[in-house]
């Protein structure tokens, strides 16, 4: 149901990309179809439409009801971006590395932005729910599940330890994956390391990751497009203090 719920954001990211512009998480994890040359696009699309089928296919085979789960995914996702601008502020202040919000975030295209570049926001969003939560996260919860049990001998204990460090894991690797010194490895992008601006993408990565956990993907996908929506349009994070 979570991928369903991701994959208009996923369509709208394959209708926008049409120029040299990537995001990152699309980049790695179309990395096994780089072979494919020209023809990568095209296998992605068709990955992406197989999933599809086969997530219906499950639904309907258990008979779950699609519309309502979707709605309501949807209406979780946008209450979620609401809160997330003011809780990362609160966190912020906490820290005491509010340097002032303009500074986080993208930047503003204003109340007329481009649907194309709201789509390739959007979309991005969900790929790297895809590549940060669904995967580097849940690896590291699995790993060090594992690992903790071992240590300590008890599972509640090892797997509330492994949700704190996959949480914090996948937290770390998305604030440093906008960084330049590690985007160059893949193409040109990202940005300067500065201190408030790494620790407001951390933060928002550990508040996506525990709501990935608590709520599912589905939910974390939207609620990070849409907070990235609203800040491209314009919204300060704390508007809705």
């Amino acid at each position: 149901m979570g991928y369903l719920a991701m994959l208009p954001l996923l369509l709208a990211y394959e209708i926008s990309a049409g120029g040299p512009a990537r995001n990152l998480a699309e980049v790695v994890l179309s990395l096994p179809l780089a072979p494919l040359g020209t023809g990568q696009r095209a296998a992605r699309v068709s990955l992406l439409a197989l999933s599809a089928v086969a997530a219906l296919r499950s639904i309907f085979h258990r008979r779950l009801g699609l519309l309502p789960r979707l709605w309501r995914i949807l209406l979780e996702g946008g209450i979620a971006a609401l809160l997330l601008g003011p809780a990362l502020l609160v966190l912020m202040s906490v820290l005491g590395a509010n340097s002032g919000a303009e500074h986080f975030g993208h930047g503003r295209a204003g109340p007329g932005l481009p649907l194309e570049l709201a789509a390739f926001l959007a979309g991005g969003a969900a790929w790297e729910e895809m590549l940060f939560r669904i995967g580097v996260q849940s690896a590291v919860f699995l790993l060090a599940s594992h690992l903790l049990a071992f240590l300590t001998g008890s599972l509640p204990l090892a797997r509330a330890g492994a949700e704190i460090l996959s949480i914090g894991a996948a937290g770390l690797v998305f604030a440093a994956s906008h960084l330049a010194v590690f985007t160059q490895v893949l193409g040109p992008g990202g940005e300067v390391f500065d201190a408030a601006v790494f620790t407001w993408r951390l933060l928002a990565g550990i508040l996506l990751g525990a709501l990935f956990r608590w709520r599912g993907p589905g939910v974390a996908a939207w609620a990070h497009a849409l907070f990235d929506l609203f800040l491209a349009i314009g919204a300060r994070p704390e508007v809705f203090l």
